[in-house]
């Protein structure tokens, strides 16, 4: 069964996915997600814009994790280059040069909250759910999902969500950043994903002078809260202080230094779990 299906409605390529098979360390839908691409990139100049939904399942995030407690040190080569792979494969949707519009429902988690990250547009229904809660299984989130994170809401509002895998309904996500749009239902859903389709295909922080909401690590505010958070994350597990450090580090360098900087830590975080005391610097 194909973990990607397509429609398509004039110039729009409706693009859905099942949320549960999203994973960046899986072959089969790196080649699924790059065979979409490849099309997509043929015909882009027929075309106006692609949504993409999800088939999500409550639960759906605790997937993955089986598979990464075989990882051993020696694989973390590997570990490294499938997570390379993968965010070539999210930079191409985001340089398609058309807009992607991520239309959400129910519980968006993990890697698919991920994928929606890479889209140029975030419109969801009111009773929307999103979530990044690998640190409570013992891992780093990863695939961009710290770097557009944090670039899209700033370090202090990227926290909880990051740090404590906390989850945030719609309204909380709109007034973070994470969402453009609330939708009362599926019709005004749809609506919603028509309006925005002349509204760019783009991220934010490609813009010349983007500067992430509340300002960089060592801003004055920024500068007085991490200290509190480092000490806070003493007592926890070991990956949220590997987060933290994975936030901090991505704001300093480029897009693409910050997603290695992030898949460095997920490997870390993956296949060993004890913390990096000397890294904790901030």
């Amino acid at each position: 069964m194909s973990m990607i299906t397509t429609g398509q409605d004039g110039g729009v390529v409706a693009v859905r996915l099942a949320a549960r098979a999203i994973n960046p360390l899986s072959r089969l839908f790196q080649r699924e997600l790059a065979t979409l691409l490849e099309k997509l990139e043929v015909r882009r100049a027929k075309l106006n814009a692609v949504t993409i939904s999800f088939d999500a399942e409550s639960g759906a995030s605790s997937h993955e994790l089986a598979h990464l407690m075989a990882l051993t040190p020696a694989q973390a080569a590997d570990c490294m280059q499938m997570l390379a792979a993968y965010n070539r494969l999210l930079l191409r949707l985001e340089n398609l040069g058309l807009p992607v519009v991520a239309a959400l429902s129910g519980e968006v988690s993990g890697h698919a909250f991920g994928l929606a990250l890479a889209c140029h547009h975030r419109l969801g229904l009111h009773d929307t759910r999103f979530s990044l809660p690998q640190v409570r299984l013992g891992l780093a989130p990863v695939a961009g999902e710290i770097v557009r994170t944090v670039r899209l809401v700033g370090l202090r509002a990227a926290m909880p969500l990051l740090l404590d895998g906390a989850q945030f309904d719609a309204v909380q996500a709109r007034q973070a950043g994470l969402l453009h749009a609330i939708a009362a239902d599926v019709a005004q859903l749809a609506r919603l994903s028509v309006a925005v389709q002349d509204k760019g295909a783009s991220q934010p922080w490609r813009a010349r002078q983007h500067s992430p909401p509340g300002g960089m690590p060592d801003a004055p505010a920024l500068r007085a809260l991490l200290p509190v958070w480092t000490a806070r994350l003493a007592g926890q597990a070991p990956p949220a202080a590997a987060i933290l450090c994975a936030m901090v580090e991505g704001m300093r360098v480029n897009f693409e230094q910050a997603l290695l900087i992030e898949s460095r830590y997920f490997c870390q975080t993956a296949i060993n779990p004890r913390p990096r005391k000397d890294r904790l610097y901030l």
